[in-house]
């Protein structure tokens, strides 16, 4: 069974992040699994020296990740439908010792693990691992051997319906449309592609020309989607400025080996992704 990995670091934002994630595990029948990386310590204070990793500390680092869990996991999904068992959804917690950006990039390269579901930015309270949520976050999308799912700080737990997949080449958005195709049936969601021109006119007019002809012949893609194109200029404005206009609540990145373009625009994103009402989204990992 494929699972769904959520980090917890006890911020509210990780808190949306999981209750996306339940309704996310309800809809594609995937299990869940909430994981907390921490130092060995126990950072809550005792009046005695405890040894690193030590089922003391164990015991009570995974009863508050517990805990966590248990306060911020809803029978209600997103679609209002309680579960039949009125019970909460089962979810596997899971405490590791070890830095945040090395446990979930080794999580990412287990083979049932479908994506990560993390929130953009975090608690930004001082800890001895993960000082700054939001630098873990850019790490894992940009290192990560599954999908990431972003969620934004101060969203709640985000309604998904329409969806956004920006391209730069035709074979790239073939790849990205065949990586979502579950996530896309499962939460029906109304999809665009979306092309900022190349500044080079010869390479964007062979762009446009395969994904016409693609289109014509009924190749691709299978559902029903609108293209937008977009005028050159610098890819992160562009993108950002186009989900706002088209009320976009889910924009799909491809990231290659070698991508500056992504790790800029994670990077310039993050005050967009910490604020109020901000923007989902979803990182995917191409083979090239």
């Amino acid at each position: 069974m494929k699972k769904i990995i959520v980090p917890i670091d006890f911020s509210d934002t990780s808190a949306n992040a999981l209750r996306y994630a339940c309704y996310l595990a309800d809809v594609t029948c995937y299990d869940l699994e909430a994981v907390h990386a921490y130092d060995g310590y126990d950072e809550q204070g005792t009046d005695f020296i405890v040894v690193r990793g030590s089922a003391h500390v164990h015991q009570r680092i995974h009863q508050r990740v517990a805990d966590f869990v248990a306060d911020n996991s809803s029978v209600v999904t997103l679609s209002g439908i309680p579960d039949v068992t009125d019970e909460s959804p089962s979810i596997v917690v899971r405490d590791i010792i070890g830095s945040a950006v090395r446990v979930l990039l080794d999580q990412s390269e287990r083979e049932d693990v479908a994506f990560i579901v993390m929130g953009g930015v975090g608690s930004g309270r001082d800890s001895r691992v993960t000082p700054v949520f939001g630098s873990v976050a850019r790490a894992v999308t940009q290192r990560a051997k599954c999908p990431v799912l972003l969620i934004p700080a101060n969203a709640g737990t985000p309604k998904i319906n329409v969806a956004a997949i920006a391209f730069d080449t035709v074979t790239r958005l073939e790849a990205l449309s065949s990586k979502t195709k579950l996530l896309r049936n499962a939460l029906a969601l109304r999809m665009h592609f979306v092309h900022v021109e190349h500044r080079d006119d010869s390479k964007e007019r062979t762009t446009e020309k395969k994904l016409l002809t693609n289109m014509v012949a009924g190749h691709f893609p299978e559902y029903d989607v609108e293209v937008d194109i977009l005028p050159a200029g610098d890819p992160s404005d562009r993108l950002l400025d186009y989900t706002l206009e088209r009320d976009v609540d889910l924009l799909i990145l491809g990231r290659r080996k070698s991508n500056a373009f992504l790790r800029f625009f994670v990077s310039s994103a993050s005050s967009v992704l910490a604020g109020e009402g901000g923007l989902p989204m979803l990182i995917v990992p191409l083979d090239e």
